[in-house]
């Protein structure tokens, strides 16, 4: 399988991302677009006109967002048993089926500016050649997949910094119990932080939503950190919000599940399953073309 940088394509597989489940009212979604976007029951009502007359033709819909195209609203669906991403006219008119491929001289410097916010749990240098931002759900099962790649990264790249951004996903029960731990954990001890994420990918398959604030707490002690002073943290409202802007950091680059990845703001697909040696490659490239 090849990496596709934002290559243009029809098909969204859930063995690549998380993929993220229709938002709450309440989250605000980010971009330019019109001021209403389509409701659930108006897309739902299009897709029965055009496929009502087969009773076999399922569809659910994911995800309803403003897109970063000016005039677009976004759409991720199940159509057919192939995930679909359709950019919606402001005319409500035309669907177009496919990914948005940022363009230009320097494509990803949109992308780089607004990373400049990222502030999740972050290792390497200060002044690194290379930012590589994953933003990621740790109740994700593929999350827990792509972690031995970016372990290798971290590795194999010294001079690259790689921050964490929280992004639990809404269908996810406990991911934001361990999100808000794990960003409290970040600002009190970077190393046992990391143990605490990798503790809590290992154990993910045991975690249940009605004893997972004692099941992470345990975890978090395990990695060498204060239990007691970590759930107070995680208690306090800046923590939460620390999160929600975590999310929102997400939102504005268009991030629609997990794990999503940027280097230098280059938005990687195909994690996991693409080749690490490829993966490296484009990390190399990026690097080596930083600033041009």
């Amino acid at each position: 399988m090849n990496i596709k940088i934002l290559a243009l394509a029809s098909v969204l597989s859930l063995s690549v991302i998380c993929l993220q489940a229709q938002k709450p009212a309440a989250r605000k979604p980010a971009g330019l677009a019109p001021a209403k976007l389509m409701t659930v029951e108006e897309v739902d009502a299009v897709m029965h006109r055009v496929y009502g007359y087969d009773p076999s033709i399922q569809w659910k819909i994911f995800l309803i967002r403003k897109s970063a195209v000016p005039g677009m609203t976004e759409v991720f669906l199940k159509l057919k048993e192939e995930f679909q991403h359709f950019y919606i006219t402001a005319d409500r008119l035309y669907a177009i089926n496919g990914d948005a491929m940022p363009f230009g001289k320097d494509p990803f410097a949109a992308n780089r500016h607004k990373l400049e916010a990222a502030n999740g749990l972050a290792r390497g240098p200060e002044k690194p050649v290379v930012v590589i931002v994953e933003f990621g759900d740790l109740q994700c099962p593929v999350c827990k997949q792509a972690q031995p790649d970016m372990e290798k990264l971290a590795a194999d790249f010294p001079q690259a910094k790689i921050i964490f951004q929280q992004y639990p996903l809404p269908q996810h029960p406990w991911a934001m119990k361990a999100a808000v731990l794990a960003d409290c954990a970040g600002r009190m001890d970077k190393g046992a932080a990391w143990k605490y994420v990798a503790a809590v990918y290992e154990n993910q398959g045991g975690i249940a939503l009605a004893t997972a604030d004692e099941k992470l707490k345990e975890l978090a002690a395990e990695a060498g950190l204060d239990a007691s002073k970590l759930s107070a943290c995680a208690a306090l409202p800046q923590t939460q919000d620390r999160v929600k802007r975590s999310m929102a950091l997400g939102d504005s680059l268009g991030v629609s599940g997990t794990p999503s990845v940027y280097v230098n703001g280059h938005l990687i697909e195909g994690l996991p399953g693409a080749p690490y040696e490829q993966l490296k490659a484009l990390v190399q490239y990026e690097i080596e073309h930083a600033g041009k």
